[in-house]
């Protein structure tokens, strides 16, 4: 079958029209990316703390004290998450001071390893890591 010249140029054009309409540049698919990477984190923090609470729940005993701790910690873990480890975004999700969530960070024994480049984020905006040790 021969199709008209006009008629098959204007099809092609089409088709890269829909192509470009149904494509996204490279920043979304970034971020789409750096949102699945939190997601993923969250996810993973939400089932550690799940096996935390199965373990509390086998306990004979429970100490106040610790279990507020934890709550507290885990709440912490899941604000940076949320933010991508930014401590001021996550101090204010919390409706703390940054100088507060900072505090109790050292003393639950939730540390910053690394500084994002400064063209990423602000320099009291960093990245964190998490200790393995119970509280």
């Amino acid at each position: 079958m021969n199709m008209n010249p006009m008629i098959s140029y204007r099809k092609k054009r089409e088709a890269v029209r829909e192509f470009n309409r149904n494509s996204h540049p490279p920043a979304v698919i970034t971020n789409k990316l750096e949102a699945l990477k939190v997601l993923a984190n969250s996810i993973l923090l939400e089932v550690v703390s799940l096996e935390q609470n199965k373990e509390v729940a086998a306990r004979s005993h429970i100490d106040l004290t610790e279990e507020v701790q934890r709550f507290e910690t885990d709440l912490i873990r899941c604000a940076l998450v949320r933010t991508g480890g930014r401590q001021r975004q996550a101090a204010k999700l919390l409706h703390i001071k940054p100088t507060t969530l900072h505090e109790k960070m050292k003393r639950y024994g939730i540390l910053q390893t690394s500084i994002k480049n400064e063209n990423e984020a602000p320099e009291d905006e960093k990245s964190i890591s998490f200790e393995d040790e119970e509280v």
